[in-house]
């Protein structure tokens, strides 16, 4: 092998310096220079955004105390959403106190059996005065009764609670247990009713 071959092999597999090593792979700084007009032009792009994120968090602040205010409007509107039906229940609760405050204890202990009939009278006509008042209140305020009695039952309206055997139309309400009342265009209870069926015997009679 000639000396230049040596040479070339010994270069070839010798170690390359350290600090050579720290030269290449080290970080290069590279120094940005600005003309005065493009620092101005920066530095108030910067105070432009700047201006937007103290908007942004004034816009935060104002959406959350508005979500505050906004949950306790709510709250308030259902607290005294039923103020005014009360309001207008307020009379006839007077006048239920008025019949029943009318004759005193002591007075019907002393009355004698005609004033008793006629304290009864009148106590029975306030209270049918009171229940009027009562549905015309709550009419106004979109309750209104069911019909019940002699219409064919419907399962949307009415809860059949006992069937009827008896000749006549089938599946017809011939008589209400307990009312049922409407809000404005939704059920609100349906009425308990007894719905006629055909007697056992004219059953058998439509099969033969």
């Amino acid at each position: 092998m000639s000396a230049h071959s040596k040479k070339n092999h010994h270069n070839k597999h010798s170690p390359v310096p350290e600090d050579a090593v720290k030269k290449e792979s080290g970080p290069t700084e590279a120094k940005v220079e600005l003309t005065a007009g493009e620092y101005e032009t920066l530095k108030k792009r910067l105070e432009e955004l700047e201006g937007l994120r103290e908007k942004l968090l004034h816009a935060a602040a104002d959406f959350e105390n508005a979500k505050k205010r906004n949950a306790r409007d709510k709250e308030e509107f259902i607290k005294f959403s039923q103020e005014r039906i009360l309001r207008d229940m307020l009379p006839v609760l007077d006048n239920f106190e008025r019949a029943i405050t009318h004759t005193t204890t002591a007075e019907l202990s002393e009355a004698d059996e005609e004033k008793l009939r006629q304290n009864f009278n009148n106590v029975a006509s306030g209270v049918q005065m009171v229940q009027k008042q009562l549905v015309d209140t709550l009419k106004k305020h979109g309750l209104v009764r069911l019909e019940a009695v002699g219409e064919k039952f419907d399962p949307h309206r009415h809860e059949a609670v006992a069937r009827v055997q008896e000749s006549g139309e089938e599946d017809v309400v011939v008589d209400e247990l307990r009312a049922g009342y409407m809000l404005h265009d939704r059920l609100l209870r349906a009425s308990q009713v007894r719905v006629r069926t055909a007697p056992f015997q004219d059953k058998q009679d439509e099969v033969t």
